[in-house]
């Protein structure tokens, strides 16, 4: 659910993004063909993870580890591929300043720890991407909160462009979507 859930999200943040860049728009599309890359990575992990709940022989509980494993190594490769959505928006965001500035060094904050996320396969330790705080939960909690103040940022902003176009109400002093942070 979590994963449609950011791929919906994903629509109205390329709209955002592409508009600012304008005619080359290619940190947009770097950032659209990530994000797709690694949903599909964490979807399979999880359909590997879930796997395991249906072992019902012994010789299928013999596979439960390498499962396990590769459904490690997949949100492990998920996240950094995910770090290129984040590197890409980041990217955009501090160029454009679209969104708020703010934002877009949160987002170069969830890339270098996505990043973490990549390189945590190779480590037994803090950093293991199964059980590791920074390998699995740091970029996670990264994400999660980067994508909701960016959906924040981006319903507040067309709620105000709404008003604005209508004509309705005082013009309000905090940032917008377009041009906020400049």
């Amino acid at each position: 659910m979590g994963i449609a859930l950011f791929l919906w999200f994903l629509g109205p943040l390329w709209k955002v993004l592409r508009e600012a860049e304008g005619e080359t728009a290619r940190g947009s599309a770097v950032a659209l063909v990530a994000a797709g890359a690694g949903s599909a990575l964490m979807l399979v992990g999880l359909a590997l993870t879930y796997s395991v709940l249906l072992t019902t022989s012994p010789a299928q509980a013999d596979a439960v580890p390498a499962f396990f494993t590769g459904s490690a190594v997949l949100f492990a490769l998920g996240g950094g591929v995910l770090s290129l959505f984040f590197f890409a928006v980041a990217k955009v965001i501090l160029h454009t300043g679209v969104m708020g500035r703010w934002l877009g060094w949160l987002a170069l904050i969830a890339a270098v720890l996505s990043v973490l996320a990549f390189i945590s396969p190779f480590w037994v330790s803090v950093l293991n991407p199964a059980t590791g705080v920074l390998g699995l939960w740091s970029w996670w909690a990264a994400f999660v909160v980067w994508v909701l103040l960016a959906s924040l940022v981006l319903v507040f902003g067309e709620r105000h462009q709404a008003r604005t176009r209508a004509g309705v109400g005082p013009e309000p002093a905090g940032p917008t979507v377009e041009g906020a942070g400049k």
